[in-house]
């Protein structure tokens, strides 16, 4: 008799030696970096489920160390620490650098041009332009989307095993995203079709698509716009292509 075999949740994957001060410390890091306004400790504590003592002394450290502020309120926000060490990674990673001039020439052949990153359940998109801005605009918008209703997300998920999936979801994820997933590896490359029905955003029906950038992936780079399924062919030969320039192209 076959025995099963016991789920792993998402507690069985963290490090047999975890550092939990440290956990505990970027998840209240992150929570203030994505409030557009300064919190107090008690509304981040409420917001990630710590006690109030322990967010307040987490903080002060932060403040001493000059990753955040506290406002005259006597609330906190995101101080110089952590423009200095978001400026730090983007340029040791290059992506950006490396990313631009072909995301320039793709504006110029569809709607919307997008790189993001998988970041838990939701991608944030380092680089996102409409046609409707300029690209300076669209560089450094860093806001968070359910990966499950982006195609950058599906495509970076399907980068991922089925069990990797299930604990960034806790054990739940989302109907049908396994199915989507599964599909997208079929495809080998991330497929959406956006109506204003599932994407209030939209004002007409389009599809989106995304490949994958590295091996393994780091992040994702999209087209969207598209109304007429025939266009998907070229766009997804010009998407792999400028993947790869990405991948392997000079930083300089």
């Amino acid at each position: 008799m076959k025995r099963k075999t016991k789920k792993k949740s998402a507690l069985d994957l963290l490090p047999a030696q975890k550092v939990s001060g440290l956990i505990d410390g970027m998840a209240v890091l992150q929570e203030l970096a994505v409030s557009d306004h300064p919190v107090s400790g008690l509304e981040l504590s409420k917001k990630i489920g710590l006690s109030p003592v322990r967010v307040n002394r987490l903080l002060r450290t932060f403040a001493y160390l000059g990753y955040t502020t506290r406002t005259q309120s006597r609330k906190y926000a995101v101080g110089v620490g952590m423009h200095v060490l978001a400026a730090q990674s983007m340029v040791a990673s290059g992506l950006l650098r490396r990313a631009f001039q072909y995301l320039e020439e793709l504006v110029n052949e569809v709607t919307t041009v997008a790189l993001g990153v998988l970041w838990k359940d939701q991608i944030c998109y380092l680089f996102h332009e409409s046609g409707k801005k300029s690209m300076g605009e669209g560089i450094g918008l860093h806001y968070l989307f359910p990966a499950k209703d982006s195609s950058v997300g599906v495509a970076l998920l399907a980068e991922l095993s089925d069990q990797k999936i299930e604990s960034i979801y806790h054990g739940d994820p989302p109907f049908d995203l396994l199915e989507k997933v599964a599909e997208t590896r079929r495809r080998g490359y991330g497929l959406m079709y956006n109506t204003k029905k599932n994407l209030p955003s939209s004002k007409v029906d389009h599809y989106s698509m995304a490949v994958c950038i590295g091996h393994p992936a780091y992040a994702g780079l999209a087209v969207s716009g598209m109304r007429n399924k025939e266009e998907l062919p070229k766009l997804l030969d010009h998407l792999r292509q400028y993947a790869a320039l990405i991948e392997n192209g000079p930083v300089s």
